[in-house]
């Protein structure tokens, strides 16, 4: 009975009073890397370093486009190579995509994930853009979520099971006991391992959100653009000549299918009523009298 709960009693024992005598060093030390670390990180990595109470945001922005027909393929094509020539540490294209519902009808779809100072440059000239293939900017939005919270949870985790990964280590290392004992250390040791990586993994997620945000961009096209000015009215109404006559003509059919059933069926009733009165009446007129 005392053998079956030695690994765990051993393994509890070792974490506690084994790393006293190394934890004041470690932490003595520690304290003093990890103040060089910080230091020295604004001048590795100036863009991941956000000052203290500044909130971790990550944006994402969305742009709607019309422009005619024509113009939708070589307006998101414009986009998409302008991303490619930045580069992939600049701007990636993550999705697009171009549908063709018919002559008139068009719709395209383009997202991206870009550096904030690459996306400046991109949204200011949208409206241009736009403007120059013959639409227009129609739609523009920018959404936030704050990932501070989670970030400083994170980190605060990784450092706790950093620190307990490298005792379980240095245990496994300097203290060969018995076999159940060293299963035991190395068990823990890969479950640590494990929780470690899925949290680094999730810490570089992150800070991937932060460092830059999303863009999606609508191209939409229902035919060409009515012209402006005073005989936009009039422009307009030849334009919907058609569609008023398609529509009632479309009506006109309906009615006729709908009508023609009991107009058929009312005929026929009619024409039985009509015979049976005619009927009737032949049997009741008296014949006249013979010579």
């Amino acid at each position: 009975m005392r053998s079956k709960t030695l690994p765990a009693v051993t393994l509890m024992f070792l974490l506690g009073a084994c790393g006293q005598a190394a934890e004041r060093k470690q932490y003595a030390g520690g304290e003093a890397v990890a103040a060089d670390a910080a230091a020295a990180a604004p001048a590795q990595a100036p863009q991941a370093k956000v000052p203290a109470g500044v909130p971790m945001l990550a944006y994402s922005y969305d742009y709607g486009l019309t422009a005619p027909p024509k113009a939708i393929r070589a307006l998101l094509a414009r986009h998409e190579a302008a991303c490619a020539k930045a580069g992939p540490a600049v701007c990636q294209v993550t999705g697009s995509s171009v549908t063709e519902e018919g002559p008139d009808r068009v719709v395209g779809q383009l997202s991206m994930r870009a550096t904030p100072a690459w996306l400046t440059r991109f949204r200011t000239g949208l409206a241009g853009e736009a403007k120059d293939a013959g639409g227009r900017l129609v739609r523009a939005s920018v959404a936030s979520e704050d990932l501070s919270r989670e970030i400083v949870d994170t980190e605060a985790m990784l450092r706790a099971k950093t620190t307990l990964r490298d005792r379980l280590q240095g245990l496994l290392a300097s203290r060969p006991g018995k076999l159940a004992d060293l299963v035991e250390l190395e068990r823990e040791l890969a479950r640590v391992q494990g929780e470690l990586d899925s949290a680094q993994s999730q810490l570089a997620v992150m800070r991937q959100r932060v460092a830059t945000s999303e863009i999606e961009v609508g191209y939409e096209s229902a035919g060409v653009l009515a012209p402006q000015g005073v005989w936009a009215p009039l422009a307009a109404a030849f334009g919907d000549f058609v569609a008023i006559l398609a529509v009632t003509l479309a009506g006109m059919v309906r009615f006729v299918a709908w009508t023609t059933p009991w107009l058929i069926l009312l005929a026929g009733m009619a024409w039985l009523f009509r015979r049976r009165l005619t009927g009737l009446f032949r049997r009741k007129t008296p014949k006249p009298p013979q010579a």
